[in-house]
């Protein structure tokens, strides 16, 4: 008891063992004063003052001796339990959840860990002693009635999803699991609340993504199907009028052979057009299409894109006027803008009738670089106006000499100017003609 249990125990274990020290001590003196002074056996047995003095010191001590090892037993037990509610307060309170003991027969909240304030902003004196009904907790009566019914019917309720309310009013979702308890022969209820707000959020994210995708994955599959029919057309027209040349020139008629040459070399030319563009295209859907920004000067790009759609517009006699300053210079994928000119100038081109106009403008704004294109053509109706530069919807008509578009050109441009952070849109009115524009943002 002195020396041999544990340092934690000996507070309560010294006193017991001095108490049996002291017995010893007593003991041993009293044997020793016996065998000094009683010379005969016989007198071992008479008593006197000493002897009577003895005995009241030893009642004295073994009522102490008791008294003592009573004390020890409390105190361990009691050292026992503090530790025991030591560890279940710290588990109580460092739960990441919402802990609340009421009583079953009033439903009055007695208890609750200190998460209750970081996750509902009630600080737990304003919980203790009121019912969750009082403090309007619940979201949903209804919600409430019905945990009630199903805990007193089953006695536990497991992760059950609920919506709550917390002090400044705000609703937050959480999952509540519940059982009856007794504690010191009373019923109780624990209840622990688990806000759900950051999973169903996860949750929310991960269905709105999978729509999305769903969506892209439609919509392109969509795209793809329209593609490979605009591919079959020329293709088509390549191989039946290539069999009807075949035919002719192996029975030696010539006539009609320049025609069917150039059906031939127009649908090769459109089938060409519509895989550059779709091969662009990919490559920017996919990634493998790198953006490369340098400092260039845009008067010379349009200049240079006009020079290689020259053939097209002589074809026409069309006139091109352009407004443009010398030496802007913008900052900007070269190769991604001149893919931008090409197809906006070739559909002005397209669209623009005999001895028509087109007008190319570009000119510095406070905060952006504007370019237009604008032709007196067709025209657009306004309906159509927000299918041109939608994947699903491959808007594409007929130009003024018949000329067939890939569908797929505005689409590219959009994806391009949106690499730059910029803007691209139409102005247009059928049978007037239309103005698309594009803004690369300063650097």
């Amino acid at each position: 008891m002195l020396k041999r249990t544990p340092l934690s125990m000996r507070k309560i274990t010294r006193p017991v063992g001095i108490v049996f020290f002291t017995v010893c001590i007593i003991q041993l003196f009293r044997v020793y004063y016996l065998l000094q002074f009683h010379q005969s056996p016989t007198e071992l047995f008479k008593s006197n003052s000493s002897e009577s003095l003895f005995l009241l010191i030893w009642e004295s001590i073994i009522i102490l001796l008791a008294y003592s090892i009573s004390l020890m037993y409390n105190k361990r037990l009691i050292i026992d339990m503090n530790a025991q509610e030591e560890k279940f307060s710290k588990a109580f309170h460092a739960a990441p959840f919402m802990i609340m003991l009421s009583k079953f027969t009033d439903g009055k909240i007695f208890e609750v860990n200190k998460n209750v304030q970081s996750i509902s902003g009630y600080h737990p004196n304003e919980l203790i002693g009121f019912k969750s009904s009082e403090l309007h907790i619940w979201e949903q009566d209804e919600d409430r009635n019905k945990f009630i019914t199903d805990l007193n019917s089953k006695g536990v309720v497991f992760e059950n999803e609920y919506v709550y309310r917390k002090k400044s009013g705000e609703l937050f979702p959480g999952l509540m699991t519940a059982e009856i308890i007794t504690i010191n022969n009373e019923k109780c209820i624990i209840s622990v609340i688990q806000d759900i707000t950051i999973r169903k959020q996860a949750d929310l994210k991960l269905i709105n993504s999978e729509a999305t995708l769903r969506e892209l994955n439609a919509t392109k599959d969509k795209f793809f199907s329209i593609i490979a029919h605009d591919l079959k057309s020329p293709f088509n027209g390549i191989i039946g009028f290539s069999e009807i040349l075949k035919e002719q020139v192996k029975e030696n008629d010539y006539e009609g052979i320049y025609q069917y040459a150039e059906i031939i070399n127009t649908s090769s030319h459109h089938a060409m057009d519509l895989l550059s563009n779709l091969m662009e295209w990919s490559q920017s859907q996919t990634g493998r299409m790198k953006y490369n920004p340098e400092y260039v000067d845009i008067v010379l790009l349009i200049k240079s894109t006009l020079e290689l759609l020259n053939t097209s517009s002589e074809q026409k006699l069309i006139n091109i006027n352009k407004n443009t300053p010398l030496g802007l210079v913008i900052h900007a994928d070269k190769a991604m803008i001149e893919a931008v000119l090409r197809n906006l100038i070739s559909n002005a081109i397209k669209f623009t009738p005999q001895e028509g106009t087109i007008i190319i403008t570009a000119e510095e704004k406070e905060n952006t670089y504007l370019i237009s294109v604008a032709d007196r053509g067709v025209g657009i109706e306004n309906r159509n106006v927000e299918k041109l530069f939608k994947i699903d919807s491959s808007y594409s008509t007929l130009g003024t000499n018949n000329e067939v578009g890939t569908g797929l050109g505005l689409i590219l441009c959009k994806d391009f100017i949106e690499y730059h952070k910029g803007k691209i849109w139409v102005e247009s009115e059928l049978g007037v003609g239309s103005t698309f524009y594009f803004s690369i943002p300063k650097v």
